[in-house]
């Protein structure tokens, strides 16, 4: 399966119904020391959740980012300007080939237990959420699940979108956070030349500042849940 069903789409919203609010919280600062974020493809951290990530970095927190697929010379050399700005202590490369996840999860999840087990203990992770619409963001969440039954690590996970609405449960303020974020997606010159992803990036978080009030501007939003009950829902819906 490369995307969700709706047969799974469904069941997840019963799954997910309670961790919901009527109102989601705003959560001022993440609960952590260390962060890992998993991005699919490089420019995914940035438009999911940069500003999340420059304010965690703000605060002293320490951020590792894990990249799955890994693109032309030039995509890199703007992978490495974006996570400057981000505040990004360490990058991982994977170096498994852009739409190849689905095929490769097993060996994802490989490199997933190695790097929460030798590499970085997170209090954190961020991912694409199970649904978010493309096959290897579906795969990260498939690979973790088999990642978590070889190595059961106890930390949050904050599931991010790029490609599907998100329905959140935490959403964090990153007006402050904002020109920095959109710096670091404009690093992606590569990517950007065909799609605007930092109007994307904007319109959502004006949204979801609408939606929550509070002389906020920008606001991110996650789904956030224990890695445990992320595992056992990937393993029910997928």
């Amino acid at each position: 399966m490369k995307y969700a069903s709706y047969r799974s789409v469904f069941k997840m919203y019963e799954y997910i119904q309670p961790f919901l609010k009527y109102s989601s919280p705003l959560e001022e600062k993440l609960q952590a020391k260390k962060v890992l974020v998993i991005a699919p493809h490089q420019d995914d951290e940035s438009i999911g959740c940069g500003g999340s990530l420059i304010k965690f970095v703000k605060d002293g927190g320490h951020l590792e980012i894990a990249f799955c697929t890994t693109g032309e010379p030039e995509r890199m050399k703007e992978t490495k300007n974006a996570t400057q700005i981000l505040g990004s202590k360490i990058n991982h490369f994977f170096q498994f080939e852009i739409r190849s996840l689905y095929s490769n999860t097993d060996k994802l999840a490989d490199c997933l237990s190695e790097l929460f087990f030798y590499k970085i203990k997170p209090d954190i992770i961020f991912m694409p959420f199970m649904i978010d619409n493309h096959q290897d963001h579906v795969s990260i969440s498939k690979a973790f699940c088999k990642a978590y039954k070889k190595t059961k690590i106890d930390c949050l996970i904050y599931a991010y979108s790029v490609w599907q609405v998100l329905i959140p449960n935490v959403i964090i303020d990153i007006s402050k956070e904002w020109e920095q974020k959109k710096a670091a997606i404009e690093c992606y010159k590569t990517q950007t030349a065909s799609r605007d992803y930092v109007t994307m990036a904007s319109s959502i978080a004006q949204y979801w500042a609408q939606v929550k009030g509070k002389n906020t501007k920008y606001c991110e939003s996650f789904f956030k849940i224990s890695s445990g009950k992320y595992a056992d829902m990937v393993r029910k819906i997928l």
